[in-house]
């Protein structure tokens, strides 16, 4: 059976140029439709898609024409090789205002799944969400809540999650309360000129292997572009390429109403955290408050060292070539191991530290104490977990994970300890600047020159070119 976005931008083309009898599909209709199936809804009888989805049985196209469905359940497809197609991504528009129940938007379990060319808007959990699905496609799909950005809105925006070969593009996100433009515990990942505004975290990796995420925009959120694993996963993230995106103003107060995006400051540009093998290269980063680039280990977030215990039989995915201690079947995956930053250019940042409090975001607060009005350094890291410190010299500084600076465009760099200058201040002995590792360009002895190992293997996904 053909993968079916594999054929869509094709008649999505001749579409274009061929003549409809009904303006509502003037873009597509299922005259260009390549599945066995195919049906064409109106938005006058929204009750008429939920009856449609719940008869699918694969194989299939459902399009949607232009105009407003008011929706007050869930949208939920159950089928393999599944289109599921509107006119446009401000020309078809699914409302779920009216749900009464905790329910998501478009809610998919398959393989092979495409979902384009229409807007999901203010449902009461995530706007898309799909989850154990192999060959899954965005594209020019918008989630989003229109009362702005609240605590009460939905989660996720687009959620892909325990999924493989996903692709996004072309799509936006705006006003989740977690994350815009998610992908979490999948393998084989593409996130590429998408665009992430107004979200608390604009685009998020997490526990995520082989990930390229590229040409998108992060703008306006609390945290731009996010890479990070958490504890009890079973998949341990690794090989996460961000590259080529715009991270800018990303200075909106968080408005989450609990997990771990709660802890990102707002003026935050990307943070790498409890991730390994990730590449952060020539991406424009602009006028984000609290700071640009930070690395830190899990155990700054959640200190507890035995909450990131995995079982290594339970583990999902390749692991064993990954600097992991293992002891008794056991291992661990808070720290963050083998991050190359290089070739970014850095504008306006750490200029407004979001400080909050030590405990309900210890970074911020920890910048606040130390940087107080002077600029917060471009890139930081924590240094959680080196086995030796000096905050005058390079060869008092270990650099046990692999953590590599390479050429930036105006960057300064500074490196932590964050653990030990939380400690000291829970013991009133106030830290400063002068105790924080700031070396000039190269930044030795974190100038290596890239990764260790090979380098990032590029995800291998369905209808990528």
């Amino acid at each position: 059976m053909r993968h079916p976005s594999l054929v869509l931008p094709v008649a999505l083309a001749a579409a274009a140029c061929s003549p409809t009898a009904d303006p509502a599909f003037s873009s597509f209709s299922c005259a260009d439709a390549t599945t066995a199936s195919c049906t064409e809804l109106t938005a006058e009888d929204p009750q008429a898609l939920l009856d449609a989805v719940n008869a699918l049985d694969g194989d299939a196209t459902v399009v949607l024409g232009s105009g407003t469905f008011t929706l007050d359940n869930q949208v939920t497809i159950r089928a393999d090789d599944v289109v599921l197609i509107g006119q446009g991504i401000d020309v078809t528009l699914l409302d779920f205002a009216a749900q009464e129940a905790q329910t998501n938007g478009v809610d998919f379990v398959g393989n092979n799944f495409l979902l384009q060319d229409l807007t999901v808007a203010n449902a009461k959990k995530d706007g898309v969400r799909v989850e154990d699905s192999d060959h899954v496609v965005f594209r020019n799909v918008k989630a989003t809540w229109t009362n702005g950005p609240d605590a009460s809105n939905g989660a996720y925006g687009l959620y892909p999650v325990k999924s493989n070969d996903v692709l996004i593009e072309g799509s936006e996100a705006w006003n989740a309360s977690d994350a815009g433009l998610y992908v979490g515990q999948c393998t084989n990942a593409v996130v590429r000129h998408s665009l992430a505004k107004q979200n608390v975290a604009g685009i998020e990796i997490e526990n995520t292997q082989f990930a390229d995420v590229y040409g998108n925009t992060a703008e306006d959120n609390t945290g731009g572009l996010v890479v990070f694993d958490l504890p009890g996963n079973p998949i341990i993230g690794r090989d996460i390429h961000i590259h080529e995106n715009i991270v800018r103003n990303n200075n909106r107060p968080n408005f989450g109403p609990s997990g771990t995006v709660r802890q990102i400051p707002a003026g935050t540009g990307t943070f790498a955290m409890a991730s390994r093998r990730v590449e952060i290269e020539s991406n424009t980063y602009e006028n984000n408050g609290s700071v640009d680039i930070a690395l830190i280990s899990g155990l700054a977030i959640e200190p507890d060292v035995s909450k990131w215990a995995l079982d290594t039989a339970t583990l999902v995915g390749t692991w064993e070539d990954l600097d992991l201690d293992v002891e008794g079947g056991v291992t661990h995956n808070f720290r963050t191991d083998g991050v190359y930053v290089h070739d970014n250019t850095h504008t306006g940042g750490g200029t407004a530290i979001d400080n909050g409090s030590i405990d309900d975001r210890p970074l911020g607060f920890l910048l606040g104490v130390l940087y107080g009005q002077t600029p917060v350094d471009t890139i930081l890291y924590d240094a959680i977990g080196e086995s030796s410190y000096d905050a005058t010299s390079a060869e008092g500084n270990s650099n046990d994970n692999h953590i590599c600076i390479g050429s930036e465009t105006d960057a300064t760099f500074a490196s932590l300890a964050m653990d030990v200058l939380i400690a000291r201040f829970e013991q009133l002995d106030l830290p400063s600047l002068d105790d924080v590792y700031r070396p000039d360009a190269p930044f030795a002895p974190f100038n290596c020159g890239g990764l260790p190992g090979d380098p990032i293997q590029a995800p291998t996904v369905t209808d990528v070119d």
